[in-house]
Order: structure tokens, then C-alpha cells, then sequence
């Protein structure tokens, strides 16, 4: 069976504060440092118009303080950016991590209902015991209490039909989530059959509908329906 998959780490609530924070922090200082650059421009220019003369002094002045209130605009637009960027970052890094588990999740449910599948489909005269157990071992709720009561007749039917089967899984896709807490998934497969009744590599085509629980850390399937 095909445990559970290590899943990427998702972005807690604490490193999204975390992130947050520095964001913030990173606002703050730029704004601190845009007004100490428009003090010491104010300054610096309003020295240069005390020594111009006095006719021309208030539009100097009038210039001048208004180009550092610009620089000084200019700060504060780009931190906002800083805050702004950063916020998004957080919220793309929490979707992105939303459609990882997603996907890791869907991946491992499938990969186990194509091995139950597979083990259901492929019994083998050589060692019929271990075809059921096989099977019982991907099974749970009401598949598994189903097939259980057949175990014994199943073994003896394999054993004297010298049934052998090989198989392949031509593709399997969610369907729904169910209320009861299982996923139906749609399974399309192929074996090739050789029995006592003359069989010889016959291929058989299987559409079945499964539904599928997890039980501790496999998913097994509990529900199996053949779709003509």
C-alpha cells in the first residue's frame, strides 16, 4: 500500500506575522529616513537662500522647499509599496501552500486507490491466501466487513479456477467528496486473464467507481461499484 506522503510545509500564522512585521518595520525606517533627507534638504537649501538677494529670496524659498516635498512624497509612496508588496507576498505564499497540500493530498489518495485497485483485479492461483489478503489489506469500512465474510470461498475459487491475472490501470480521477468523509473516484483498468476454463490471456476491461476512506495513515477503499 502507498503510505502518506511527506507533505510540503504550509505557511503557519506565525510566519505570516512574521513576515508582516519585518514589512512593517521596513516601511518605518524608509519613512524615517525620507523625512531626515527632507530636514537636511530644507536646510541646506534654505542656507543657500539666505545668501541670494532679498528681491529674489521668496521665490527661492517658495522653489526650493517645494522640491524636498516631493523627494519627500516620493518616500512615502515607495514605502507604502514596501507594506503593500509585502502583504501580498504573505497572501500568495498562503494560496501557494493551499494548492501544495491540495495536491499532495490528491496525489497519495490516488496512488493508494490504484494500488487497492490493482491488488483487487490481479489475483493469483500461485498464492490465493495472499491475493486476499492483499485485497482485505486495502479495505476498510463497508468493503471490508463485505469481503471478509467471502475470504474463504474466494481463496478456494482462485485455487481451483488456477486463475491468473496480470493488470494495468489506465487512469483514475476524483469524482466528488462525500458526506460521509470519503472521495468517489472513477478507476478505468485492463487485465489479461489465464484460468482452467481455457482463458488465455484474455483481456477484460473493468470501470468501477470506488469510494475511498482513509484508515490511519492509507487510503483504503470502502465502497466498490462496477459502472457499465
Amino acid at each position: 500500500m502507498v503510505r502518506r506522503a511527506t507533505s510540503r510545509p504550509a505557511v503557519t500564522a506565525a510566519d505570516a506575522a512574521a513576515q508582516a512585521s519585518r514589512a512593517a518595520a521596513e516601511a518605518e525606517t524608509a519613512a524615517r529616513e525620507a523625512e531626515a533627507a527632507l530636514a537636511r534638504a530644507l536646510a541646506e537649501d534654505e542656507s543657500q537662500v539666505a545668501d541670494e538677494g532679498s528681491a529674489d529670496a521668496e521665490e527661492s524659498v517658495r522653489r526650493v522647499r517645494k522640491r524636498p516635498r516631493r523627494a519627500f512624497a516620493g518616500a512615502v509612496v515607495s514605502a507604502v509599496a514596501v507594506v503593500a508588496l509585502a502583504s501580498t507576498s504573505v497572501g500568495l505564499s498562503h494560496s501557494h501552500a493551499a494548492r501544495d497540500a491540495a495536491a499532495d493530498h490528491d496525489l497519495e489518495l490516488l496512488q493508494g486507490t490504484r494500488q487497492a485497485v490493482m491488488n483487487l483485479i490481479t489475483p493469483s492461483a500461485a498464492d490465493p491466501a495472499g491475493s486476499a489478503q492483499r485485497i482485505l489489506d486495502g479495505a476498510t469500512g463497508e468493503w471490508k466487513t463485505e469481503f471478509e465474510s467471502t475470504k474463504t470461498e474466494f481463496i478456494d475459487t482462485i485455487a481451483q479456477s488456477k486463475t491468473e491475472s496480470a493488470g494495468e490501470i489506465l487512469g483514475a480521477g476524483i469524482e466528488r467528496a462525500n458526506d460521509d468523509g470519503t472521495t468517489s473516484v472513477m478507476v478505468a483498468a485492463v487485465t489479461k486473464v489465464t484460468n482452467a476454463a481455457g482463458a488465455k490471456d484474455e483481456p477484460r476491461t473493468w470501470r468501477l467507481r470506488v469510494q475511498v476512506g482513509k484508515d490511519g495513515d492509507l487510503y483504503k477503499l470502502a465502497k466498490i461499484e462496477v459502472v457499465p
